[in-house]
């Protein structure tokens, strides 16, 4: 085994070595061959060989290999996958997340945007419901607008100055 496969074997997570062995048993199984499997999916048969051992990471490839040898996706949930990310989240960032519930909660998800309202009317309700720090920034209850806007939560009506007012997207 060469030294670069070795490496590469030794930062593949075990599902993936594992999905690629039973899709090289299928292919045995069916008696096709690793060019079969590149003609009926497109993937060149070095890949195949990668997807095999575990080393390829594209998901699309696993798939679509799956697919010709009409291996049962669903399966992959015997593989006991930890549905864990790879890195935590740092904590400004689980910071913003409470943040966000906080404000869809109690303020996307009431009437408080029907009239229209803008970062400051966010905060102070936000206050007066002691739901956050005296000491919170506006910039962060504004960057938590902007990526509810971005998700079509909330949108934006005619500003009061240079401040941004907010209302409660209607469908």
């Amino acid at each position: 085994m060469s030294e670069k496969i070795r490496k590469e074997r030794l930062n593949s997570p075990q599902y993936r070595e594992l999905l690629g062995k039973k899709l090289f048993g299928k292919r045995i199984e069916l008696n096709y061959s690793r060019l079969d499997i590149s003609l009926m999916t497109t993937i060149p048969e070095n890949t195949i060989n990668s997807i095999e051992k575990g080393i390829t990471t594209n998901i699309d490839y696993y798939v679509e290999y799956g697919k010709a040898v009409k291996y049962p996706l669903q399966t992959l949930l015997d593989f006991k996958i930890p549905l864990k990310p790879k890195n935590d989240l740092p904590k400004e960032r689980k910071d913003a997340i409470k943040l966000t519930a906080k404000v869809r909660e109690h303020i996307v998800n009431t009437d408080f945007l029907s009239d229209g309202k803008v970062v400051a009317d966010i905060k102070e309700q936000l206050l007066k419901l002691k739901l956050i720090p005296k000491d919170l920034k506006s910039e962060d209850i504004s960057g938590v607008m902007r990526n509810l806007k971005d998700d079509g939560l909330v949108t934006t009506g005619k500003k009061v100055g240079r401040k941004v007012v907010y209302f409660k997207f209607e469908k």
